[in-house]
Parts: structure tokens; sequence; C-alpha cells
């Protein structure tokens, strides 16, 4: 067994497993991208994953990501060595199996998994490669927020509010009922138009988690028979689990929209938030225009200030300098109070309340 390891240590090891499928690529966004030097199915992989959010392309890369595929014999004499500065340790609670060191002097991280060909040890280097990207994001400052987001007839809308609110159920009916196009599921980034300072938000390829209740709600038709049948395969009849709000379906955003009949998009321009809220009581659904106390404690109640609120299961690679200031997008916010199980309704609410908003810019 190693006692220590350093960073000479990998280099010798990377050598001595040479490969001639060995490939250098960047992805990510112009403002976060990350060299990635792994075997050739992991960048085939991460490009497939990540296609219509990450670019590859030749801007600067901010952070190396060193994929060494190694035999599990070595794996398993490295995973109680002690690393030696400036490597350290980094914990992947949703990959108990990879390991995984960061060189901060460096902006290196080396992950070692046992093969390179199956799909389980490719998506921890997607999951890495996410995370680093936020990483750098979170680093400059750039807030992120719990949200759903999705552009409308070219307006961004994003859906705020808190866990189990019904902002994926209200996400699903918009891109079936309306051909909305997703931004994002889980969290977005805020940034500014370099020309115009207008704000944007930022999604990310991040498996989206859909409960049955969501999918009973929806329609009948091809995004609600894609899902049941998902479903299904995963964890039996959806029905049986309609009130379960523990268990999720996850859905890589691309897959959705597609089958949808629609597409994604990693950047939208914001122009409305909208706070779900379901009253047992309410018959109709209907808007209720937030002043700016409330507007700014919604947004304030869903800014995620620490890494382990943007990237939990990947924290550990955050470096000591990551954090996220406070700045509230300049936008409408309307309270959307809706009955339950209101499904195409209120999305026609949502669809008057976008146009009037795109008149009035």
């Amino acid at each position: 067994m190693q006692d220590s390891l350093s960073v000479n240590d990998l280099g010798t090891w990377a050598r001595r497993r040479p490969s001639p499928s060995l490939r250098r690529d960047r992805f990510g966004l112009a403002l976060a991208s990350v060299e990635i030097i792994a075997p050739s199915p992991v960048v085939d992989y991460v490009a497939s994953y990540t296609e219509g959010f990450f670019a590859q392309g030749d801007f600067p890369a901010r952070v190396r990501l060193v994929i060494h595929d190694v035999d599990p014999e070595l794996i398993g004499s490295v995973k109680d060595a002690r690393p030696t500065p400036p490597l350290r340790r980094a914990t992947l609670p949703s990959s108990p199996d990879a390991v995984c060191f960061v060189d901060d002097t460096h902006s290196t991280v080396h992950l070692l998994l046992a093969t390179a060909i199956r799909d389980e040890p490719m998506q921890v280097a997607v999951r890495i490669l996410r995370a680093l990207v936020l990483r750098a994001l979170l680093g400059d400052g750039f807030p992120f927020f719990h949200a759903a987001c999705f552009t409308l007839r070219g307006l961004g809308v994003a859906l705020v509010g808190r866990r189990n609110a019904g902002k994926t159920t209200l996400l699903l009916h918009c891109l079936d009922s309306l051909g909305a196009v997703l931004v994002g599921n889980d969290k977005f980034a805020l940034v500014q138009d370099a020309g115009s300072g207008a704000e944007d938000a930022l999604g990310f390829p991040i498996q989206i988690g859909i409960r049955a209740g969501s999918v009973l709600a929806l329609r009948d038709g091809p995004l609600r028979t894609f899902l049941t049948r998902r479903w299904s395969q995963r964890f039996g009849g959806v029905e049986g689990h309609r009130d379960d709000l523990q268990t999720r379906l996850g859905i890589r955003p691309q897959e959705l929209a597609a089958a949808a009949d629609s597409t994604v998009t990693p950047r939208c321009r914001l122009g409305l938030a909208i706070e779900p809220y379901v009253d047992p009581d309410a018959v109709t659904p209907r808007l209720e225009k937030l002043d700016e106390d409330e507007r700014r404690t919604l947004w304030t109640h869903n800014l995620l200030r620490r890494p382990a609120d943007v990237f939990p299961q990947q924290a550990s690679l955050a470096g000591p300098a990551s954090g996220a200031g406070l700045r509230i997008p300049q936008v409408p916010a309307y309270r959307l109070i809706q009955p339950p199980a209101a499904g195409l309704l209120t999305s026609r609410v949502i669809e008057d309340l976008a146009c009037r908003v795109s008149v009035e810019e």
C-alpha cells in the first residue's frame, strides 16, 4: 500500500500508462472553461452529455481535469494514501469508488478511474467537470439561485420558490403545452451581458428530478408517455407513487426537452420571476405582483451562497476563496396562486403574463 502520494507520483503513473487515445480538450463557458486530459471515450461521453450547455473551444481554461484510467489494484493502493502538499484529497459522496485529488497551486484536479468504458465512471467525470465550472463562476462572485428557468417567446422566466412548491410541475406544463425552451430546473447563475448590462440566467447540464405526481399532472401526450415509461422502467408503476414526495426520476434536460418536442438553451435574458404557490382553497389560478420588499425576500431566500449549496456532492473541490455576493435580479416578480392540479389553465396564465411583460419591455 502506498503511504503517501505526491504530484510527481501522479505524473509517473500517467507516463507509465501511455494511451494512444489520450485526448486534450476544453469544455465549459467562455466565462469558465475546463481543460480535460482524458482517454478518448471519456471526452466523447462528456461532449455528448453536456451538448447544448457546454461548448468545446479554444477559450482560456481556468482549471485542468486530468483523468487517469488505471488498474483497479492501483486505485485500491492509494485510497488511504496521505496526499502531500500541494495535493489534497477530495471526497465525493455520490461517487465513493472514485479517487480524487486537488492541486490548488496548479489549478488541477486528478481523477483516478478504474475504467473509462462504463457509464458510471464517465458520469463521475461529467459531475466533476460541471462542479469545476460552477466553482469558477461562484469564485468570481456570480450569484446562484435555486430556481427553474425557461424561455417563452424569447422571454426568460424564472420559477423561484421553496422546495415542493410545484416548480418542476409548472415547468413540465410549460414545456408540454406552451413550447417553452428549457434552461434548467435546479439552479442558475446570474450574469450580466457584457454589451447591454442586462441580466442573463445561465443553465447547466444537471439531471432534472421528477416526482410521480408531476408526471400524473400532465395531460395525455408524448411527454407524459415518455416519463411514464421511464418511471416504470426504474421504479414500477407511476400510480403507486402518486403521493411520494421523496422518490424522483432523474432525466437529462436534453432528453426531457426532446420528449416535449422542444430544445435547451444554456443562456437567456431574464425578464420575469414567478413564485408558485398552491392554495387548496383557490378556484382558479391568479397572479399577485410582489412589492419591492417581497421581491427581494424571494430572491434572498433562494440564493445559494456556499459551494455545498451550489454543487453539494462535489463541494470538497471548492477552493478557499469561493463565495457569492447578493445581487437581486431587477425583473418584475409575481406570486402565482393556483389550486391543486390546475395544469393547463395555470400554464396559460403564465403565457398571458409573459406576453404582457414582453410588450411592456
